[in-house]
């Protein structure tokens, strides 16, 4: 099982959408790379004292609590995991894609 928290919850368009960080099983070397090493390193070191959230983060849509659409971005890093929800466009871009994947999965089970 993946150790995932609950970061957000919401109702959206008749889904409820759900957000979880889950751990990052990859490293985050080599994952940034601004021109400037020292403080790529200091971004690592804040990542291994837990002074900036690193994780893979999961959203998924779902009615009647039965998952419909279900997205992923990992290697993530911000100051916390709230900060995913409220400081970039990828929260609200993810939960379009599962919104339309719950749509296009209701309306294939609706028509079986």
């Amino acid at each position: 099982m993946v150790n995932q928290e609950l970061i957000h919850l919401e109702e959206r368009e008749g889904f409820t959408i759900h957000c979880y960080a889950q751990e990052e099983d990859i490293s985050p070397e080599g994952h940034f790379a601004s021109g400037d090493d020292a403080a790529d390193a200091e971004i690592i070191r804040k990542i291994a004292n837990a002074d900036l959230a690193w994780f893979c983060a999961h959203v998924t849509a779902s009615k009647e609590g039965i998952v419909l659409g279900s997205d992923y971005l990992g290697a993530c890093c911000y100051k916390s995991t709230q900060d995913f929800i409220t400081s970039n466009d990828y929260y609200a871009d993810m939960v379009e894609e599962v919104i339309q994947q719950a749509k296009t999965t209701l309306k294939k089970l609706c028509a079986a």
